[in-house]
């Protein structure tokens, strides 16, 4: 595939990842508009809503500001002036990255895949600019500087991710790549296998972490069912509306899991100022009735420690893994230094990933006490730093020392044979 057709198929597919993102929202906004409001209303209300809900959900702070008949009707005093609301349904960015991720392995397997990226990276800042200046309205606005470039940036996540993936399991000679060797071949042939094994670790333990979480979500659901039908019963919001109410949650629910793995490690999360939800106990004071509130844990959960084993076995489990590997680099060097180094570092880096994934999931869900919601960013990843780092340091610890010692000699006789 020539450079010009692989760059116009990247460009189109960034143009179609911001249509399918706005329309995703505009969809059950527009069924609305038709089915509850019977036409009466605006169109452009729905659009500009759907606008904001794609443009939160990748990053971009709506800027709120109540007129007098809002302000009746929500009853909060302190919503008489502007707020921010930062609070990302991240299902969005979520998909953004993904697309992201598709596009940069489809750009690599045309064989032009730097034009591709750049130009599929422009055409993403100009649609989502567009796309932001059309949200801007009296009620709420959204930052017209992130519009152009904070969903540009989740989308240069993805097409990086996708790039990196396709590269290394394919045998090119692109410059860039031969570059990158270049740098690596400079770097002692041990210390870059630990580092890159230290990384799969981590990356590994975090994604263990969220799967734990994950399914805890998924238990504490099935357990609190009564009290989220209940709360679906209380809201009285027709089944239109509570179609609505359930794709938003849907949106929400990669914050969910995050704050549940921010849960299983020790700090848990906030619902706003003078809330916490832990694994000591939750007090929550007033919130909203949102239906997925309903499976929050109780005040008094008395086995609530118990999950801080799932970022233990995840950091002993993604450990293991790699184990070999790094037996294998230290080759007849001290091994317990090196083992032990390499569980420390397994446990920052899973603490710096699981830390940025908790500053991504929270932010401000509106004002007076919902200024903050969400995880501690600096709180979880040093426990979760903590955690993962003991719990790599036992699977660093495990195995036999003959099977040690095996590695070693295979390694040492490996690097003999290539010297000669």
């Amino acid at each position: 595939m020539n450079r010009l057709t692989a760059s116009l198929l990247a460009a189109l597919e960034a143009f179609i990842v911001v249509a399918i993102g706005v329309f995703l929202p505009l969809v059950p906004l527009t069924l609305l508009w038709a089915i509850q409001y019977d036409f009466s209303v605006d169109w452009f209300v729905f659009w500009r809503a759907a606008a904001d809900i794609w443009l939160l959900g990748n990053g971009v702070d709506l800027t709120v500001t109540l007129n007098e008949a809002t302000l009746q009707i929500v009853g909060i005093p302190d919503a008489a002036e502007s707020f921010v609301v930062s609070f990302a349904p991240l299902a969005f960015a979520l998909f953004t990255v993904l697309m992201g991720v598709r596009t940069g392995r489809r750009s690599v397997r045309s064989g032009s895949w730097l034009p591709a990226v750049i130009t599929s990276f422009a055409v993403f800042v100009v649609f989502s600019g567009i796309v932001g200046i059309t949200a801007i309205n009296a009620i709420a606005s959204p930052s017209a500087w992130q519009a152009f470039v904070v969903p540009a940036l989740v989308w240069a996540l993805g097409l990086v991710i996708g790039v990196a993936i396709e590269l290394a399991i394919t045998d090119d000679d692109d410059r860039v790549v031969q570059r990158v060797l270049d740098l690596r071949d400079r770097m002692p042939s041990h210390i870059d296998t630990i580092i890159m094994s230290c990384v799969r670790s981590a990356t590994g333990a975090v994604a263990l972490l969220i799967v734990g979480a994950g399914l805890v979500v998924t238990v504490s659901i099935v357990v609190g069912f009564s009290s989220v039908i209940s709360l679906y019963q209380a809201a009285q919001v027709g089944v239109v509306g509570g179609i609505s109410v359930t794709l938003a949650q849907i949106a929400y629910m990669p914050n969910v899991i995050i704050w549940t793995a921010s849960w299983l490690v020790g700090p848990g999360y906030t619902l706003g100022e003078g809330s916490i939800v832990s694994p000591s106990g939750t007090i929550t004071g007033p919130v909203p009735s949102i239906p997925l509130l309903g499976s929050l844990p109780g005040t008094d959960l008395a086995f609530g420690f118990v999950g801080l084993a799932i970022p233990l076995v995840a950091g002993f489990i993604a450990a293991l893994s790699v184990r070999h590997r790094v037996v294998a680099a230290i080759g007849i060097r001290s091994k317990v230094a090196y083992l032990a180094l390499s569980a420390l570092v397994i446990g920052v880096i899973a603490g710096v990933e699981m830390a940025l994934l908790a500053w991504w999931s929270a932010g401000a869900a509106g004002p007076a006490r919902f200024v903050s919601v969400g995880p501690d960013p600096i709180a979880v990843g040093g426990m979760c730093a903590a955690l993962v780092a003991v719990g790599a340091l036992v699977g660093m610890a495990s195995g036999s020392s003959e099977r040690v010692a095996s590695s070693a000699r295979s390694a040492a006789r490996g690097m003999h044979s290539h010297d000669r």
